[in-house]
């Protein structure tokens, strides 16, 4: 039998939860007439609601325009306009775009340029990556490399390259890793503010901080993977933001295009762009994709970054956040009930009382309990979690968290 191969799931048994018929705003339309609230933008990527109009037409026009485009050898209006853009609003001096397919690759694209780059500037020593437990930066190898070694890299241990791991928000234990093995550490990388697949476990701002100066001591480049956290989720445009870090490398993608199209960005500041400049064309950055620069892709993103501008889009994640914190209180009152935490337009909660972790069935019960009652999420384990489209309004939020919060009483009540 042929049938669609589900990512992330077990399909022996499978069944899918429904058949998407359309979509629109922050609520999916079931082919049995249900209509359920997307609570986690389908994958963290919808920003300003299903089939947003602008968006939509953004897209006709641009294919109707031209289609695809090889950037090996042409420019285009969408892709250079949207560098042009992204400038702007990227922190500090982050200004050099290179385009990918995804998150995943954005990160292969930073490594990359960490390993040629240093090597290029006179020291081909720096080969070496630290990163932080619980980390997840994508599923191509580079990335699980300096990912979490975990129930997502397990099965392709010896495929990946050695990184030094440490415990994420530990700035002592970072300073102490870089202040030892800095002179060979080509780049750092890190989720600012909220690893999420991790759990959307939270590191404090100075954290950060602190990350940024031992970098620029050791003279190692800082990635940020930005892939999840930009574009507003964590109530600022960037992560980075919370602490005024500028990075030396930026990963991007999920909600660049608002949740349309495949996209990632791979950003830099001019000490990176610059290591590349030469006479040798072998000393360039010989790396590419098909649809690099996909300008229906661009076309999109540039329509997304102007809605940020027409529609008050972080004002709206404020509101959702202020949301949050009013029904938070009866959720973290509940016995089993852990580490209840908001960010922006992230909400999560731990249910404790099982094995814990990625496969601790809890999270799913509660998932299953809700989206009967038109909500849906995604747990990751007995990690609980809400990451709607930024368009999601308060009276929808207030909703959303009163389904949860009576899904996980009558769960706790069960022992």
């Amino acid at each position: 039998m042929t049938d669609v191969w589900h990512p992330f799931t077990q399909l022996k048994g499978f069944t899918p939860r429904g058949r998407v018929v359309r979509a629109s705003g922050a609520w999916l339309e079931l082919d049995d007439g249900h209509r359920v609230l997307d609570g986690i933008s389908s994958w963290w990527v919808t920003l300003h609601g299903h089939s947003h109009p602008a968006i939509v037409a953004a897209i006709a026009e641009q294919a109707a325009t031209f289609d695809q485009v090889i950037l090996a050898d042409f420019t285009h209006a969408p892709a250079a306009t949207l560098a042009q853009r992204l400038a702007k609003v990227l922190p500090g001096d982050v200004q050099h775009v290179f385009y990918s397919d995804d998150g995943s690759t954005s990160v292969e694209v930073a490594l990359k340029m960490a390993i040629q780059g240093h090597a290029q500037l006179g020291a081909p020593e720096r080969t070496r990556f630290l990163a932080f437990d619980g980390a997840y930066h994508g599923d191509t190898v580079g990335a699980m490399s300096v990912g979490e070694r975990g129930p997502f890299t397990a099965a392709f241990e010896p495929m990946l390259f050695d990184v030094t791991h440490l415990p994420y928000g530990d700035a002592d234990a970072a300073d102490a890793a870089l202040a030892e093995h800095g002179h060979e550490v080509a780049g750092v990388i890190l989720e600012p503010m909220i690893q999420g697949a991790a759990g959307m476990r939270f590191a404090p701002a100075p954290f950060l901080a602190r990350l940024r100066q031992a970098c620029d001591r050791a003279g190692a480049w800082l990635i940020a993977d930005e892939v999840f956290t930009g574009f507003g989720r964590t109530g600022r445009m960037w992560a980075c933001e919370h602490a005024d870090v500028v990075p030396d490398l930026m990963c991007v993608s999920k909600g660049i295009t608002g949740g349309t199209l495949a996209l990632g960005v791979t950003a830099c500041r001019d000490h990176v762009y610059e290591a590349f400049l030469h006479d040798e064309r072998a000393k360039a950055f010989l790396h590419g994709h098909s649809y690099t620069g996909s300008p229906i892709a661009c076309a999109a993103s540039l329509a997304s970054l102007e809605l940020f501008a027409t529609e008050g889009t972080l004002d709206r994640v404020s509101a959702i956040e202020t949301t949050y914190q009013a029904h938070l209180p009866a959720l973290a009152a509940l016995p089993r009930v852990k580490n209840a935490r908001v960010l922006g337009d992230v909400m999560a909660f731990d249910v404790q009382g099982g094995p814990g972790g990625y496969y601790d069935p809890v999270g799913r019960r509660i998932c299953d309990a809700v989206f009967g009652e038109g909500l849906y999420v995604r747990p990751l384990g007995n990690t609980v979690y809400l990451v709607p489209p930024l368009c999601t309004t308060p009276d929808e939020i207030a909703w959303a968290m009163q389904r949860l919060t009576e899904a996980t009483a009558a769960e706790c009540r069960k022992e």
